[in-house]
């Protein structure tokens, strides 16, 4: 099996938020794990910045209309959430939003128009909220924004200040994940993986900065898994950690001491003389011939006497040769 750690990841193209990597080789079965994993943290865990309450001017509620504004209230808070923010701090930050009409016209609100502050960048300026349609019409708000993880509730506390209105928020930035794997091949190795995922975002953090994100996740999560599984290691339990180079050493160990074991020639092994006539009258000169043979076997040899039995045992032993 191809080692864990030989995979590379590249940039396969790349357009506005959404960006394709490639990730491999990996080993057999691999892509789909390493695939599923990524699109879950992606998905889930990469911190990010969206508006958590709205207070309207002149509105307690948001089943109420204001005049001169073509969307009911309800209507306005789902659209503020579209607003893509970047927020750089932190701390909440509350923005302003004060927008009037124009006699004739029909005015549109844009995300541009909420008032510059230097620790949010609006990421979407062009995208509309609403529109005025009377002269006499505006659209005055305070957004609060804040930083967080994953889905929140409003929270209904915000309430308790009259106007107030929480705002269900999807802090990730992550938009869509999707993935495929695809069959690679590594010299005489065929049957690898290579897993090409897609990213596409809001455009408040890039595709690659999402990726970075939670490959440092991966990294904690693993870290402590370690951690914390050695801790269980007690009493007679025994932890084995052998990195490619140990796993490489002994497996070249292993292959030359199966390939060529030297010779145990019986006269050249200065055994008892009882022993070496026993063992050459029934035919055995080497003792690697003993090698998963039965002691019972080894026992039945006839001239074989209970002290010429325990040397052969021992030498045997000594030499690694493995009885049954």
């Amino acid at each position: 099996m191809i080692s864990l750690n030989k995979f590379k990841v590249s940039k396969v193209s790349g357009k506005g938020n959404s960006s394709t990597f490639s990730v491999g080789p990996l080993p057999k079965g691999y892509g789909n794990t390493l695939g599923n994993s990524l699109r879950r943290v992606l998905l889930s865990s990469i911190p990010g910045s969206a508006v958590t309450a709205v207070k309207l001017d002149g509105v307690q509620h948001e089943y109420s209309t204001i005049d001169g504004v073509s969307d009911d209230v309800l209507a306005i808070i789902l659209s503020l959430k579209n607003v893509v923010v970047n927020l750089k701090t932190l701390e909440p930050q509350t923005l302003e939003l004060n927008v009037k009409g124009k006699e004739g016209a029909v005015v549109e609100v844009k995300a541009s128009d909420i008032e510059k502050n230097s620790n949010v960048e609006i990421i979407n300026p062009n995208y509309v909220i609403t529109t005025l349609t009377g002269a006499k019409s505006k659209l005055k708000a305070e957004i609060t924004v804040e930083r967080g993880t994953g889905f929140k509730l409003g929270d209904n506390n915000l309430r308790k200040e009259i106007g107030v209105l929480p705002v269900d928020a999807n802090f990730s930035p992550v938009k869509l994940v999707t993935f495929n794997v695809l069959p690679a091949r590594v010299g005489q190795e065929t049957e690898l993986d290579q897993l090409e995922i897609e990213v596409v975002t809001d455009g408040s953090v890039s595709p690659v900065e999402a990726l970075n994100i939670a490959s440092d996740l991966f990294g904690e999560l693993a870290n402590t898994l370690k951690m914390e599984s050695e801790s269980l290691l007690k009493g007679g339990e025994v932890a084995i950690s052998l990195n490619e180079q140990q796993k490489l050493e002994e497996s070249k160990k292993s292959f030359v001491s199966n390939a060529v074991k030297p010779s145990l020639k019986v006269e050249e092994l200065n055994l008892s003389t009882r022993l070496v006539n026993a063992l050459l009258k029934a035919g055995y000169t080497d003792l690697n011939v003993f090698d998963g043979m039965t002691e019972e076997e080894a026992a039945n040899i006839r001239g074989m006497g209970s002290k010429s039995l325990t040397e052969l045992f021992d030498v045997l032993r000594k030499h690694g040769v493995k009885l049954i």
